[in-house]
């Protein structure tokens, strides 16, 4: 194994001055370049020569002429010069953070308009960034973070889970009004005040279900509903007048000027979200950057609920 990176590490040097002597039209200069003697480059360019079994130079004296075979190999080597360097740029980028990729999984209420603000944010500095987003079910979320498909996870989640670590994302219920509602005059609304109103609910295979069932006392208290899986879609179904509902505030937030307008629901409700990593996985340095970001503009996202 040592005698094969010797050989390796021989012909890179043997490369070397063979470049530069085709780049500098002799083996002075290439000497003067590489800052070695003029002999030790005649005596690598020799020695690859000997290695290829090749002739690169027709030599008259002090003279010498690259063969056509030299600049056919020189052409071979600029390419893979450009490859290096292209490396070395990419490596760079890397260590930059202005390169590389980010997998992303996330309940679909995060994944259709906050990330996506997010991510935009987040790539105006990092053009070269490759971004995967995927909307899924919260327990699948965990489940394919846990199993490596992805980095990051975004999902409402009721207690610790093993093998992923949990970071809180503070958001908070809002009741979802058709625009110009008189329910719309109130600067937070409690489950009483849409006691008599339809209810848009989220159907029973959505985590969030049950929370806001124990907010509003009870189902059986409300008039009729009308049931959908995503939240996105219950706002959506609000603003063509089909009744109100409760969403989280990140989902709110995206439809607000859309044809509802959004209310804190009092006393106040958190819906659980959290970011999940794995715990035997460490992070990419992208995806740690990311992450803090995140952290930042879910406050700024929500200032306008939050500051209220």
């Amino acid at each position: 194994m040592r005698k094969y990176y010797e050989e390796m590490s021989n012909f890179g040097r043997q490369i070397e001055a063979f470049r530069a002597v085709m780049l500098t039209g002799g083996m002075t200069p290439a000497a003067e370049t590489l800052r070695i003697t003029q002999p030790a480059v005649s005596r690598l360019v020799q020695d690859l020569e000997r290695d290829l079994k090749i002739r690169l130079f027709h030599r008259k004296g002090n003279q010498i002429t690259p063969t056509v075979e030299a600049t056919a190999f020189l052409a071979e080597i600029e390419r893979a010069y450009l490859g290096m360097e292209q490396l070395r740029a990419y490596a760079a980028d890397l260590r930059q953070s202005l390169t590389g990729s980010l997998r992303i999984a996330a309940l679909p209420a995060m994944a259709l308009g906050f990330l996506p603000h997010c991510l935009a944010v987040f790539s105006k500095t990092r053009p070269k960034l490759s971004i995967h987003l995927d909307g899924i079910p919260s327990h699948l979320v965990l489940e394919r973070v846990a199993g490596g498909q992805f980095e990051l996870g975004f999902a409402a989640v009721a207690a610790d889970r093993p093998m992923v670590d949990l970071t809180p994302i503070r958001t908070r219920a809002m009741v979802v009004l058709p625009a110009g509602h008189p329910l719309a005059r109130h600067e937070v609304l409690t489950a009483d005040q849409i006691s008599d109103e339809r209810i848009v609910m989220l159907d029973r295979a959505n985590y969030l279900r049950h929370t806001i069932e124990r907010a509003l006392g009870g189902r059986e208290r409300y008039p009729s509903t009308i049931e959908t899986p995503l939240s996105a879609i219950a706002c959506s179904l609000v603003a063509k007048g089909l009744g109100v509902t409760i969403v989280d505030s990140f989902t709110a937030i995206s439809f607000i000027g859309h044809g509802i307008e959004a209310r804190p629901l009092v006393p106040e409700l958190d819906f659980g979200f959290s970011m999940v990593t794995a715990r035997q996985r460490p992070m990419s340095r992208v995806a740690q950057e990311f992450a803090e970001e995140v952290q930042l503009l879910a406050e700024e996202f929500q200032a306008p609920i939050f500051d209220g």
